[in-house]
């Protein structure tokens, strides 16, 4: 008798079932960014202007909707789009981290138009995660600091593709809100951005 005869239909059945879960998996994920802030190295007092500017190239071309966060492939590698989990523009969910976790800093959080002596703007040129096998994130951002006048007063940006694990439905969630607190943090972190939120006038 041929044993792997007889167990080739059985291993692809499996193979092929498999490939059924990934694609049913893939469909209709959503991330959620607004809680995805803890803390800050920054700290200070009074009003601060925040806004988040979504300037992704296909969001901005309207090829992508505002709340679409990234990519899970289903077994065959086809993509299917992830969005936020309120339905709102990430850059929106975004901005509520941020302006949960600045006002647990002492900041009085306003809007970007609002009166403050300091304005903190964040710039999303790239913002995407890509799971099937591994969970990617390609990200561009810049983190500018104003004054009441418009003046640039210090500046912070990063970029690049980071690979970690395997692209788990379960941990997929985490994993995004995990690259966005390590990243933004990391912008936050530079001494330039510290020094000019820390010296705002009261």
């Amino acid at each position: 008798m041929n044993v792997r005869r007889l167990l080739r239909p059985v291993t692809r059945l499996g193979a092929l079932a498999a490939i059924v879960l990934l694609g049913g998996c893939a469909v209709g994920n959503r991330y959620d960014y607004s809680g995805s802030l803890t803390s800050l190295p920054v700290s200070g007092t009074g009003n601060l202007a925040l806004s988040v500017v979504d300037a992704r190239p296909y969001i901005l071309s309207g090829e992508k909707k505002p709340d679409f966060i990234g990519l899970q492939r289903g077994g065959f590698g086809n993509p299917f789009d992830v969005r936020t989990a309120s339905g709102r523009p990430m850059a929106d969910e975004m901005r509520d981290a941020i302006a949960k976790a600045l006002h647990n800093q002492g900041y009085t959080v306003v809007g970007a138009t609002d009166p403050a002596p300091r304005k903190l703007e964040l710039r999303i040129a790239e913002w995407k995660t890509d799971a099937m096998m591994h969970f990617v994130l390609h990200w561009d951002m810049t983190l500018s600091v104003y004054d009441d006048h418009g003046a640039l007063l210090a500046k912070s940006s990063g970029s690049g593709t980071e690979e970690q694990g395997a692209g788990f439905q379960s941990h997929n969630a985490q994993s995004a809100a995990s690259y966005f607190e390590m990243k933004f943090t990391q912008l936050a972190r530079d001494e330039s951005v510290r020094r000019a939120l820390s010296a705002a006038p009261k």
